[in-house]
């Protein structure tokens, strides 16, 4: 560890996605009145956010994934309320239970993580531009599959950190 930094590799990052799959499973046991709840007044319900990380994973794994090559200039969307608002969408139409949405989003990250485990090390680390940016503004390093895929395990404990609270501030 250098100065709080945690040097993570390729396959810690797969566990840490993959992880997720075990975590968002225990939320079946919770009713679909609760998931369909915002978790705060004014914001997403948890089936959305399922939702949005369910969509979010299917564009990497069908968008910005397969174009991340050696030296490539890869286009991603810049519209993230676009997708946001597909996600939200799906998860309130009509007849949609929480135990579905999760079943997809677990279906999702299982092709996310074995897309990933079958990238090398070269591949996971090789350097590409982003939108015409050849260095990551949130992290200041040059844009890999690895530093990408880095913004989602980020992402991806944001949410579970609010689905924890919610579920805290409510009678189960």
């Amino acid at each position: 560890m250098i100065r709080g930094y945690i040097a993570l590799t390729k396959n810690d990052l797969i566990k840490e996605l993959e992880g997720f799959i075990n975590w968002i499973e225990d939320w079946k046991l919770v009713e679909d009145t609760l998931l369909f709840k915002p978790i705060k007044e004014g914001k997403w319900t948890v089936a959305e956010i399922i939702s949005h990380i369910m969509f979010w994973d299917k564009y990497l794994l069908n968008v910005t994934l397969p174009a991340m090559k050696d030296g490539a200039d890869v286009e991603s969307t810049e519209d993230y309320e676009e997708i946001n608002s597909l996600a939200s969408a799906y998860a309130l139409s009509e007849g949609m239970t929480g135990a579905h949405l999760i079943d997809e989003l677990i279906e999702s990250r299982i092709l996310l993580v074995n897309y990933l485990r079958g990238k090398t090390e070269e591949e996971f680390i090789a350097k590409f531009t982003l939108n015409g940016e050849e260095i990551d503004r949130f992290s200041g390093y040059p844009h890999t599959m690895f530093n990408y895929v880095a913004g989602f395990v980020w992402h991806d404990n944001h949410h579970k950190k609010q689905m924890k609270e919610y579920l805290e501030t409510v009678d189960v």
